[in-house]
């Protein structure tokens, strides 16, 4: 079968699909363009988790956020929920500053912000047995810890794909 002139030969392009997060523009101009903001315990809960520190701010209002380590960055001020009209503002100076900023851990929070992910965390309970005396568990049950992770993250993958029912 012969393909025509103007059929595209390059792979095609998957419905829904968005492009790279190190290559977006997503927070280039936050909410400017109809880009949906962050909700602000994630960002405060990315910040925390990759060592920036709370600096103080307004209790129950914003909290102010520095980069990890010595270097004297830019900090960030993060609303502690939508609830005030500047929310919008805050959050879009935030990810512009972070977007600016010199620190390594900016980018992999906007990368984490970028891509919607679940998280999952495991871990193992020692049954009370012969083996669980001993701090160690036994081999049955370490397999079937990893068999459960293993189909967990493949119904995960398939479920990427396209909307279906995978358990």
């Amino acid at each position: 079968m012969h393909r025509s002139m103007d059929e595209p030969t390059g792979p095609a392009e998957l419905p829904g699909a968005r492009s790279h997060p190190a290559a977006s523009t997503e927070y280039a101009d936050p909410g400017g363009d109809g880009t949906p903001l962050p909700d602000p315990a994630v960002l405060t809960a990315l910040l925390h988790r990759y060592g920036w520190q709370r600096r103080g701010g307004a209790a129950g209002r914003y909290s102010r956020w520095s980069p990890p380590g010595t270097a004297a960055g830019a900090s960030l001020l993060v609303p502690e929920n939508t609830a005030f009209p500047d929310t919008e503002d805050l959050l879009a100076e935030a990810l512009t500053a972070l977007s600016r900023s010199a620190a390594p851990s900016a980018r992999d929070i906007l990368v984490s912000l970028a891509v919607p992910s679940d998280e999952v965390r495991w871990w193992r309970e020692i049954p009370e047995s012969a083996a669980g005396a001993a701090g160690a568990s036994g081999w049955a049950e370490t397999e079937e810890l990893r068999s459960a992770a293993r189909q967990i993250l493949l119904a995960g993958a398939l479920a990427a794909r396209g909307r279906a029912g995978y358990h």
